[in-house]
């Protein structure tokens, strides 16, 4: 058994009991204990998020929202195995912690009776929790309680496997990218093309009636629209249906040989032209870094 005690410094406390063949002897994996804690904490913030309505996306986090459910680590005891945790924030930090720990409790019941998902449980949060839950098993960790002042919950192999019921969500949102416009196949089955943007490349896949305008924008720099259906971290595009693609006006790809004559760069004759003007006293360098090798002086 195992517990987080958060209540030293803001008048907060939680509870986290965590029992199973593992935990003999007061004791418990550091790969279960980082487990644990990076699945607990990055719950708690993508919840956070969601009840402040901020959108989860690439890149920095809101600092304040961070803080305001941030655990830290502070202790472990014998009992099998107790963890204590406390938090820096003062009291009024507090709201938004009580409330991302009732979003997460309630969710996981709603899991549970296999009702229908709330809004909040995104499919960022449900990666959270399958982190939380991963290491659930009849030989290592077999149960994780969660208790604190306004309720609590509990992470099992029965949780585990509603959780493993739960269709992975492909959430769909209004996107607009830039990038070069590359890989077109017009097959009439298909119409897919790639947009490698700054962050990497993405599928697309285009109507009929866009056929025409992507092919004209072949290999130029583009600004496209459309639905994205994203992967389950809820901020990878997995893949593009475009609606709208204009081109965008950039430097103009000019052919090498054009390139050539107006800097007045000629092709050589012989190669020893590459070896340019004759450098002064380059055998003597040459002699005292091969001296320098050898340890002469």
């Amino acid at each position: 058994m195992g517990a987080l005690d958060a209540g030293r410094s803001s008048n907060f406390s939680m509870t986290v009991s965590v029992s199973g063949p593992v935990t003999e002897g007061g004791r418990l994996p550091l790969a279960e204990l980082a487990r644990i804690a990076s699945g607990l904490q990055m719950t708690l913030e993508r919840l956070a998020l969601a009840s402040t309505g901020t959108s989860i996306k690439p890149g920095r986090r809101p600092r304040d929202v961070v803080d305001a459910v941030r655990l830290d680590f502070t202790g472990f005891h014998e009992g099998s195995a107790v963890l204590e945790v406390s938090r820096p924030q003062e009291e009024a930090m507090n709201d938004l912690l009580r409330e991302s720990l009732r979003m997460l409790g309630e969710g996981i019941e709603f899991l549970r009776q296999g009702h229908p998902l709330p809004a909040y449980l995104t499919p960022p949060v449900l990666n959270g929790l399958r982190e939380l839950a991963g290491g659930i098993s009849p030989h290592g960790v077999s149960r994780i309680q969660f208790q604190h002042p306004g309720g609590g919950f509990v992470i099992d192999s029965v949780f585990r496997e509603a959780l493993r019921r739960t269709p992975a969500q492909a959430t769909e949102r209004e996107v607009t990218v830039v990038g070069r416009l590359h890989m077109g196949d017009f097959s009439p089955a298909t119409l897919r093309c790639r947009i490698d943007t700054y962050a990497g490349s993405i599928l697309a896949d285009f109507g009929s009636d866009l056929r025409d305008v992507i092919l004209d924008a072949m290999d130029q720099l583009v600004m496209a629209s459309g639905r994205a259906e994203l992967q389950p971290d809820g901020v990878t595009v997995r893949v593009m249906h475009l609606e709208t693609v204009k081109r965008l006006t950039g430097a103009p790809i000019t052919p090498l040989d054009r390139l050539a004559q107006e800097q007045g760069v000629r092709p050589i004759g012989n190669v020893d032209e590459l070896r340019g003007d004759p450098i002064d006293d380059l055998e003597e360098f040459l002699e005292v870094i091969t001296a320098a090798r050898r340890g002469e002086e």
